[in-house]
């Protein structure tokens, strides 16, 4: 069997980073590459769609305070008619509901697809980085106690609650956690936990 020819690469790269004031700088970079350049006489791989989203989330409320799109390589310079409408984010919970936001905002012709794409990508990344946002500032004296497993406690519920089937609202951890009982660990924390005599 021959190898399989690479026709299409999309990647995504996203980052958060503390912006302080309890607020999270979110930057995420869309790159669309055709590795056979799209039929060219040159052969080389050519980067047809360079997208670029930053935005300053609230890290309590998940609201978005700011947010610039840019296009560094598009295919059309009417492409960049479309990016002052993002403001319209500001404002928007990034969290529960956002999804279905940027779709009925930005769907079809009111938008940019791949841009669509990047903004729905960083929405679990905020949510991610929530949970570093809030520990980044902490005693680590008080991860392991009760204070902070009753906070943790509230908080994987409200952020966690039916985004998967291991948090399905009738599922174990719910469960656990709504008797009063900690939800299971997860594996990486528990290897770290032990790693460190804790």
């Amino acid at each position: 069997m021959s190898r399989p020819i690479s026709i299409h690469h999309r990647s995504y790269e996203t980052e958060a980073f503390d912006e302080g004031n309890g607020t999270m700088r979110l930057v995420g970079r869309l790159v669309d590459t055709k590795p056979q350049g799209l039929g060219m006489a040159d052969g080389e791989p050519l980067v047809i769609h360079d997208m670029i989203v930053e935005m300053i989330v609230a890290g309590d409320t998940f609201e978005i305070l700011d947010i610039t799109t840019t296009m560094q390589v598009r295919p059309y310079g009417q492409c960049t008619q479309v990016l002052d409408s993002y403001q319209q984010l500001v404002g928007v919970s990034i969290a529960r509901g956002y999804s279905r936001k940027v779709k009925e905002l930005f769907g079809g012709p009111m938008g940019c697809s791949h841009i669509g794409a990047l903004l729905i990508a960083l929405a679990p990344v905020a949510v991610q980085a929530s949970w570093g946002l809030a520990r980044l500032h902490d005693d680590p004296a008080v991860w392991s106690g009760a204070e902070r497993d009753e906070a943790d406690a509230e908080r994987r519920t409200r952020l966690n609650t039916n985004t998967c089937h291991v948090w399905s609202a009738d599922g174990e951890q719910i469960s656990r956690l709504n008797r009063g009982e900690e939800a299971e660990r997860p594996e990486w924390e528990a290897v770290r936990l032990t790693k460190l005599g804790l």
